[in-house]
């Protein structure tokens, strides 16, 4: 009976951190009426496809001035990511090729950077 509470009490914690953990998002757009929208890594995994080094889905929130959620696209927006020459994005059919150099403010390429710029240890 111990060893179940303990079990239990365990799995409570953990599960609580981990709905504690906010994902950060990659990309913010501010709009003219101050509104902004975020876009999130919701899942990334390694590319099932060997041209593109990972498989990810994206989420987007919409805020209001104050900062409270207006809309959360719940849907699964998946894309392949290439870190390699050409940096490419492809969403659906679209193969989007990264500029170089990178443009500023291009949620492609902040998607680009949050993965394929990470340090590695």
């Amino acid at each position: 009976m111990g060893r179940l509470c303990l079990a239990v009490a365990a799995f409570v914690i953990v599960a609580s951190g981990l709905e504690a953990q906010e994902r950060q998002p990659f990309h913010i757009a501010q709009f003219p009426d101050s509104r902004t929208v975020s876009l999130t890594i919701t899942s990334a995994a390694t590319s099932e496809d060997i041209e593109y080094d990972y498989d990810v889905a994206i989420g987007l929130t919409e805020h209001k001035t104050g900062g409270e959620p207006i809309f959360v696209d719940n849907g699964t927006h998946v894309m392949r990511i290439r870190c390699q020459a050409p940096r490419t994005v492809l969403v659906g059919a679209t193969v989007y090729r990264l500029h170089d150099p990178p443009v500023m403010g291009d949620w492609k390429e902040d998607l680009w950077k949050a993965l394929c710029l990470q340090p590695v240890s």
